[in-house]
């Protein structure tokens, strides 16, 4: 009966945190809702308008989006450009023969889909089915994605469908884990994962995924791209320093929470560095000992977030998923009150950030760093109370 009790409150609070959440992202982004969505589907049309040397160019881009959706757009955007690697593009071309809207939300119903039943890999019954499905509708990331048209459901589907699939088919996980790539910034961990958990053959699936694309990007869309898109990340240059004033410190990434309480570029770099390097080490501790994998994921996805150099509130679903399954390992072995809490306030984080806006955003890292520490110390007692082998495996 206390189990229930536990559930029921965590359900009403996580619901009344997501309604809430749903709510204010809706005002918010009332004027500009899909404007994520906006970006994509532009860059997909380039190609197919033959307008590929747009795609890198910043300003031109912005200034073709702008034209081709000022009638859904309560104002014009500021700069947005697109970062990602040439590779990206292949899986959107398909989404840009279709008319923005229905494209938009195929993209969204689809990836989200495919989430869900990723994470159900995890899920040893219905009951468990049910609170990652309902964690995932109500998480405020989620509400966040769906209003930018973003494509946090996808990255979340092939990390959770890949590290759920390695064990009995780490060719096929290695190849989901390796099409991750295209957002490069949450794949950082990734290969840290599969060197210590010593998945050679998925970390080589996974290289040979991301060879095949971009062999497949440079004969679909040539080399410049590719030349563009690596002087964009590595030289100076002036849409990347507007890009970095408009996003990136607008985000939640240790360099921004660095750069806001003052420290210098080269001290924020240095700090986002070092958090790369403890994050690493969290992971490589985690895969390298015997540890159930739903676990080893969950620190693996909140550790990408530390990780990462650049992060928005869409990316931190990584977060609530990390929280989802730490959850639900406690709802049906025995928890403690402080995991619970510590779980639930990762998983609303979003709702505190980012800390331009919320200054209370400024104690997600610890918030993190803590999760982090709850799920190592499960895990490793986990592994004292069962062999290796007697260890929960997903289904």
């Amino acid at each position: 009966m206390s189990k229930r009790r536990n559930l029921a409150a965590v359900a009403i609070l996580c619901g009344a945190l997501g309604v809430w959440g749903w709510t204010f992202y809706l005002g918010v982004f009332a004027g500009v809702l899909g404007e994520g969505w906006m970006v994509f589907f532009n860059a997909v049309r380039l190609y197919f308008e033959r307008q590929l040397s747009l795609l890198y160019d910043g300003v031109g881009s912005t200034a073709l989006l702008n034209a081709r959706f000022a009638h859904w757009l309560a104002h014009p955007l500021p700069l947005h450009p697109w970062l990602y690697p040439p590779h990206a593009l292949l899986l959107l071309l398909p989404f840009g023969l279709l008319p923005f809207g229905p494209a938009g939300i195929l993209f969204l119903v689809l990836s989200f889909v495919a989430m869900v039943a990723a994470a159900w890999r995890f899920a040893r019954n219905r009951a468990e089915c049910a609170i990652h499905a309902a964690s995932l509708v109500l998480c405020p990331a989620a509400a966040f994605t769906v209003c930018l048209g973003q494509n946090t459901f996808l990255t979340c589907a092939l990390l959770l469908a890949g590290f759920g699939t390695i064990r009995r088919r780490p060719v096929l996980g290695g190849a989901l884990l390796g099409i991750v790539t295209y957002k490069p910034q949450l794949w950082l961990m990734v290969p840290v994962a599969l060197i210590a958990a010593r998945q050679w053959k998925a970390l080589a699936a996974a290289c040979g995924t991301v060879s095949v694309m971009a062999i497949i990007s440079v004969v679909l869309f040539g080399f410049e791209p590719w030349r563009a898109w690596i002087a964009l990340m590595t030289e100076p240059n002036a849409v990347y320093s507007q890009w970095q004033v408009i996003a990136r410190l607008n985000g939640q990434s240790i360099y921004t929470y660095a750069s806001l309480l003052g420290a210098p570029a080269a001290l924020a770099n240095l700090t986002q560095a070092l958090a790369v390097i403890a994050a690493a080490g969290c992971v490589w501790w985690s895969y390298r000992r015997p540890m159930s994998d739903d676990l080893r994921l969950a620190v693996l996805l909140a550790a990408t977030i530390l990780a990462a150099p650049h992060i928005i509130d869409y990316d931190t679903l990584l977060l609530g998923i990390a929280a989802t399954l730490f959850f639900v390992r406690g709802y049906a072995d025995g928890f403690r009150f402080g995991d619970v809490t510590i779980a639930l306030l990762v998983w609303a984080s979003p709702l505190i950030n980012p800390p331009t806006v919320f200054r209370l955003g400024f104690i997600t890292p610890l918030l993190i760093a803590l999760f982090i520490g709850c799920v190592m110390a499960r895990g490793h007692r986990d592994s004292v109370r069962a062999a290796p082998n007697e260890i929960l495996k997903p289904a």
